[in-house]
């Protein structure tokens, strides 16, 4: 593989694994850090909702303080209390006991009895009231000091009040505290109903009691859906012991928060968690409303059991519960992780396309290195390199043509050394062949050494023993050589020399030696 492309690859390697690592961590420490602001933000707007709803009931109860400090509840207040006043408790007691029973007897909405409490001034009064705010109210309606009801807007169960938890509350020893009575589901007017308890108060002193059943499932529907609107979470309105009092598209108090979410709830502060809930994860975060935990002017409670009353409070107050899809939560961390992959994706490309290009750039002056390198593997050492730059390419450009230069001096030196050694190696052949020839031509030779006495006419030698001997026998003996005879010229001619055949063999000769 070239070099560029083995730089393009591992740019590609290194590049897309720093990208993935990357995200990766981004992905990671983005997504906690979103759940965290997420809780946070989220706490922060279930405490706004806590706040607005908690400002739509004090507006209630505020509504109902007013229209229990008209002139004309106070008057018949008074004149009320003072005829009962009269009487001995004793009386007082069996004269309520018998107008509750003659109330709870009359079953015709019609008869003098009932319309006296329901068409007096001061029950003209709550209707007109009742009227300024349709779908507002339900039944209101004013009891004196004693408990007995004097005015009420419709036909009420029964006629005396006092014994009631919830003007038991209102009236508070005397002292009188506003009550807000959390009803439940109230199946006379098919809402849920929350009753505004007022104590009416004359020169400090509580003289009666007045009730307002307002009918809050509206408008605690209209936050809802102003809240599903603007978000993309949920919002519910539930109870200290976890039962919900209103939600979307569900009717109130027919469920239930998880056991884990209750508990929370329970503790009445403001918190958030991170929950499952059918196999999602949801961001969540309570508060409570202020108001429903009670005051030392607001009370807030109910009677689990009461007539038309289904699921009363239980002595819990009220708390806001927002809750967010958390991957609808950390939706846009997971887009800009997406984003962040994909310019990464780009800048990777791009950074491989340059290592292409550098790479390329890079290799062409190592491929020509490369190929001089060849050049010169073949022995052809007048090869050089000329790439004009001064990088350490360049320097290494010339370190390849000083080692070319020493390769071929040291190539030349090298030759002529072995040419010497080529003659020295011959010379010593001659040198071991002469030798060699010498030593076959001595093991052919016995030397003989010393004077010897020869004739100077037969030339026989003397032996040592004084016998003469010819001079071929003598040698034979004393040396490994042996003797053949024949003649030389200057004999043949002296012997032959005048006879014919010998004169023909002589010119016979001479011709051969002139023509070979």
């Amino acid at each position: 593989m070239k070099l560029q492309f083995k730089a393009a690859l591992a740019i590609f390697t290194v590049g897309t694994a720093a990208l993935l690592v990357t995200a990766a961590v981004y992905d990671h420490n983005a997504h906690k850090v979103s759940i965290k602001e997420g809780l946070k933000k989220t706490q922060s707007i279930a405490v706004e909702v806590a706040k607005h709803i908690n400002t739509h009931l004090e507006d209630r109860a505020t509504v109902s303080l007013t229209l229990a400090s008209a002139p004309s509840i106070k008057e018949a207040l008074i004149t009320s209390n003072q005829a009962f006043g009269l009487l001995t408790d004793d009386e007082r007691k069996n004269k309520i006991n018998d107008l509750n029973r003659q109330w709870m007897e009359t079953e015709d909405p019609g008869a003098p009895f009932i319309q006296a409490h329901m068409t007096n001034p001061v029950a003209s009064y709550l209707k007109h009231q009742q009227a300024l705010f349709p779908g507002m109210y339900g039944e209101v309606f004013l009891t004196n000091r004693y408990g007995v009801m004097i005015a009420t807007t419709g036909k009420l169960t029964t006629l005396v009040h006092a014994h009631k938890y919830w003007w038991t509350a209102g009236y508070d020893r005397g002292r009188g505290r506003v009550f807000m009575d959390d009803r439940g589901f109230d199946a006379s007017v098919e809402g849920y109903v929350l009753g505004i308890v007022v104590p009416v108060k004359s020169e400090g002193t509580v003289i009666g009691i007045l009730k307002c059943n307002i009918n809050i499932l509206g408008p605690l529907h209209h936050i809802i859906e102003d809240f599903a609107q603007a978000t993309n979470g949920e919002l519910k309105i539930a109870r200290s012991g976890g039962a919900v009092v209103i939600e979307p598209d569900t009717p109130p108090l027919s469920t239930h928060l998880s056991d884990a979410m209750s508990a929370n709830l329970k503790t009445r502060q403001t918190g958030s968690d991170v929950i499952q809930r059918e196999g999602k994860t949801f961001l969540v975060a309570y508060t409570p409303i202020p108001l429903t935990m009670g005051t030392d002017k607001v009370a807030f409670g109910g009677s689990y059991v009461s007539i038309d009353h289904i699921m009363g409070n239980r002595g819990e107050g009220w708390h806001t519960v927002i809750s967010y899809d958390e991957a609808e939560a950390t939706q846009a961390i997971h887009k800009a992780t997406g984003k962040l992959i994909v310019m990464g994706i780009y800048m990777v490309v791009a950074m491989v396309l340059v290592a292409l290009i550098l790479g390329k750039k890079m290799a062409a002056p190592i491929e020509r290195l490369a190929v001089s390198a060849d050049e010169i593997g073949k022995g052809h050492f007048d090869t050089r390199l000329e790439l004009g730059t001064h990088d350490e390419i360049g320097r290494l450009a010339k370190a390849f043509n000083r080692m070319a230069e020493n390769l071929k001096d040291t190539t030349s030196s090298r030759d002529e050394l072995a040419g010497e050694i080529e003659q020295r190696k011959r010379a010593e052949q001659e040198k071991e062949k002469i030798i060699l020839e010498l030593q076959l031509a001595l093991s052919e030779i016995k030397t003989l050494r010393g004077l010897f006495p020869i004739c100077a006419h037969c030339k026989k030698i003397r032996d040592e023993k004084g016998y003469w001997n010819q001079i071929e026998s003598y040698i034979e003996k004393r040396s490994d050589a042996k003797f053949s005879h024949g003649m030389c010229e200057a004999c043949s001619d002296e012997l032959y020399g005048d006879q014919e055949w010998y004169k023909n063999f002589k010119k016979k000769q001479q011709l051969e030696r002139e023509n070979p």
